[in-house]
């Protein structure tokens, strides 16, 4: 994306005066290039709006958790039944690093208290639309915390469906790089990284990036100290 390509962002909460700060502050204040282009006050009202040609251009979904009319989680149970590329960062006043775990199978791509600090959310945003995924340290213990209690599943044997470059691709993937540092790391085209991470979600058959790392973790192809940036 271009410094001059603005992130096209949805905003969902039943707080108006919560919605009109968000917006003014990204639209006018933001270092990061931002356009609202979709507001809604609760998740019945969002998801009629994502029916709307607009909602293709969105970028980012800043949905709040606790809405009348709708919550967070009827909201990602219901986009889950559809087709779209936009990430989702969940924002609560009720968060508990705990529950990273559950919003991560919800389809969300990070998840927030909604106390954060606006400067730190633009960041955020940032590395979800460079990343596809943003986690903080803590959720990422957590994360494997709620991954090692989980029984065992019989599947099989992952490293027999992972290639040796996949296993690079993914241990990359897991410390947040993006496909074209990936690429620049494996003296590779962007291309082809793209043609592994395709791959990788066909044979583990994870949605996203997120769905991989988890994947990965709670097969033993990583650890979740791998997912710690080495620059």
């Amino acid at each position: 994306m271009s410094q001059t390509t603005k992130i096209k962002i949805a905003i969902t909460d039943d707080d108006s005066l919560v919605v009109q700060l968000l917006t003014e502050y990204l639209e006018k204040f933001s270092p990061l290039p931002c356009q609202v282009v979709l507001q809604a006050y609760s998740g019945q009202e969002f998801i009629e709006k994502t029916k709307l040609p607009s909602f293709q251009e969105v970028d980012i979904i800043l949905l709040d958790m606790r809405m009348k009319e709708g919550d967070g989680l009827w909201v990602l149970n219901e986009l889950s039944k559809q087709s779209f590329s936009a990430k989702i960062i969940v924002l609560t006043s009720y968060y508990k690093t705990a529950y990273i775990g559950q919003m991560m199978s919800l389809g969300a791509h990070a998840f927030l208290p909604k106390e954060i600090d606006k400067e730190q959310l633009v960041e955020i945003i940032q590395e979800v639309q460079q990343k596809g995924h943003y986690f903080s340290s803590e959720q990422m213990q957590s994360l494997r915390s709620q991954i090692t209690a989980k029984s065992p599943k019989l599947q099989l044997d992952p490293s027999s469906q992972i290639s040796p470059r996949e296993l690079e691709v993914l241990q990359l993937i897991a410390q947040q790089y993006t496909n074209k540092e990936i690429a620049e790391k494996l003296c590779l085209t962007v291309k082809t990284i793209e043609a592994h991470k395709s791959n990788l979600l066909a044979k583990t058959g994870s949605k996203n990036a997120v769905g991989l790392v988890v994947y990965a973790i709670e097969q033993g192809l990583i650890k979740a100290s791998d997912c710690i940036r080495l620059n």
